[in-house]
């Protein structure tokens, strides 16, 4: 038997089809869009009055976007072609398939509005710039943790200092290790600096220099470091993401390549298996 030739390239014309919807700007827009209505959408439905008047058009609209998801990985297991599990080496698609397919188990679909609202965090895969802040973050939080503790072990040491030297005098701010500390940490982030000071300084003038010592080091000196530290995990997450461009480019090429040998290759696959059923002499 003979297979028609739009039947026997459909798996591979279905395949192309959607990688080149994904790969599309127009729809990488769409899919940004509906992220961003979906997220109002759940919004405006923690208001009653929102309920109460639009209630149903609410609803309406979420299970559209909902919809739209699923057929978004739909679209993302298919673009695979016959090596579907492929989707899931990518950390943001595994994260899509979970949120969707939570969203329609039951016990777990009356309860995945948290799971949808966190969708909204899939806007960092369209926006560079939003990406380049994400990755940086997670570059710089175990690069600060040494100045994190440092931080930590000299509030504790000048805490003690501090409960030494003027718990006797003052007991508001100096009557235990943990309430200095907490009264640092106010100096840490000046929140009510002068007035701290002031009332502190009229029971004992000599911890002005205390506050002033610990404020020049910790509040300048460490903050200092550790926003170094998040510049340099800035220019380091940059240059990636702009390698990754670059990469990406050369995937895309050589990702159409490949397709067109394997269009190639399944082409001659049909006409070896159709030259096979040909006999001159039936």
């Amino acid at each position: 038997m003979q297979i028609p030739p739009s039947i026997a390239t459909s798996h591979r014309r279905l395949p192309e089809f959607c990688r080149a919807m994904l790969r599309d700007k127009r729809y990488q827009t769409l899919s940004m869009l509906v992220i961003i209505v979906n997220g109002a959408v759940l919004g405006a439905m923690t208001f009653e009055g929102a309920l109460d008047a639009v209630g149903e058009a609410l609803t309406l609209i979420d299970h559209v976007c909902l919809a739209f998801f699923a057929f978004e990985v739909v679209v993302g297991l298919v673009s695979f072609g016959r090596k579907p599990w492929r989707y899931f080496r990518r950390g943001w698609n595994v994260f899509d398939f979970v949120i969707v397919v939570a969203s329609f188990l039951p016990g777990l679909r009356e309860n995945a509005t948290i799971l949808r609202l966190l969708r909204v965090v899939r806007i960092f895969r369209w926006m560079a710039s939003l990406r380049v802040i994400l990755v940086a973050m997670g570059k710089a939080l175990p690069k600060s943790g040494g100045v994190f503790a440092l931080t930590g072990v000299f509030m504790y040491l000048w805490a003690m200092i501090g409960w030494i030297a003027f718990g006797s005098d003052d007991a508001d701010h100096f009557d235990s290790v943990g309430t200095t500390l907490l009264v640092l940490l106010q100096m840490l982030t000046f929140d009510d600096l002068g007035s701290t000071i002031r009332e502190s300084m009229a029971l004992n003038p000599w911890t002005l220099p205390y506050f002033v010592g610990f404020i020049l080091f910790a509040a300048f000196v460490l903050m200092n470091v550790l926003i170094g530290v998040v510049l340099a995990s800035m220019e380091e997450a940059q240059r990636m993401d702009d390698e990754d461009g670059q990469v990406s480019a050369d995937t895309a090429v050589l990702l159409e390549r490949i397709d067109k040998l394997q269009e190639t290759v399944d082409r001659l696959a049909d006409d070896r298996e159709r030259a096979k059923e040909f006999t001159p002499f039936r």
